[in-house]
């Protein structure tokens, strides 16, 4: 059973917002509490955590996020990222106060590799930081748990007042189908997998993964995952079930 933490409403950070993803949000003694919208945001931000971990990711790369019941609502809760002298700028908010534009907007009238091109040079004059890494990590990641969030209010830096690093990944919850009304848990998951996009440069996850996929340092335990995947109830459709089929057909 999954402990219940009552949170008051001067604690609340986000009720609404542009991304599809978004649910409500509090932000209480350096924690941020998230309340499912669809239902599974939560257990499905613990098993991303947990898939991390079984593969030795670096933990500083990451946000761990752990299942729990808020105000009586299934969410999940995560440590604040941030010192007190850091802040985030997500990649839509550095493009758009430097050139007036949305990133999404701009990339989308160009071919994939040179709207991925464009996006690493962008930041790369603009902060001196080569995100071809972090770019990497997430989207191995994401081809994976086919993440249809990850959009470039979801991919970002820190900032310390002196300079940037990239920001650890972050915000898994609407993957494995979570919120796909088109997904049919009586169909394969071949035929479902069809149904889900990714988001920021290409519809699609493989092409996402692939062409950075020389840069990244994450290396997806698969049968560590499948070993523990194993353990958990498979007689009816979550996450857990979901991750297991994909990772076995």
């Amino acid at each position: 059973m999954l402990p219940d933490i009552s949170i008051d409403s001067r604690y609340l950070i986000t009720e609404s917002g542009t991304s599809d993803g978004t649910q409500i949000k509090y932000y209480y003694e350096n924690r941020w509490y998230k309340i499912d919208r669809y239902g599974g945001e939560g257990s499905c931000e613990e098993l991303v955590s947990h898939i991390l971990k079984l593969s030795d990711f670096n933990q500083e790369e990451y946000v761990s996020y752990k299942s729990v019941r808020i105000n009586n609502e299934n969410g999940c809760v995560s440590d604040d990222f941030l010192a007190s002298d850091e802040t985030f700028i997500t990649l839509y908010r550095l493009h758009f106060n430097i050139c007036g534009t949305d990133p999404a907007g701009v990339t989308s009238k160009m071919d994939y590799d040179d709207a991925i091109e464009y996006i690493l040079d962008f930041v790369k004059k603009n902060t001196k930081l080569d995100i071809s890494t972090y770019l990497a990590n997430t989207f191995v990641l994401d081809a994976l748990i086919l993440n249809e969030d990850r959009h470039f209010n979801n991919l970002g830096l820190i900032y310390d007042g002196t300079g940037f690093r990239t920001a650890p990944i972050f915000d898994n919850g609407k993957s494995l189908f979570i919120g796909n009304m088109k997904y049919d848990p009586h169909k394969n998951m071949i035929d479902n997998k069809s149904k889900a996009f990714a988001k920021a440069f290409s519809g699609s996850f493989e092409l996402n993964r692939s062409y950075l996929e020389s840069k990244s340092t994450l290396k997806l335990n698969i049968p560590a995952i499948k070993k523990y995947l194993h353990t958990k109830d498979q007689s009816s459709d979550n996450v857990y079930s979901r991750l297991y089929k994909l990772c076995n057909e």
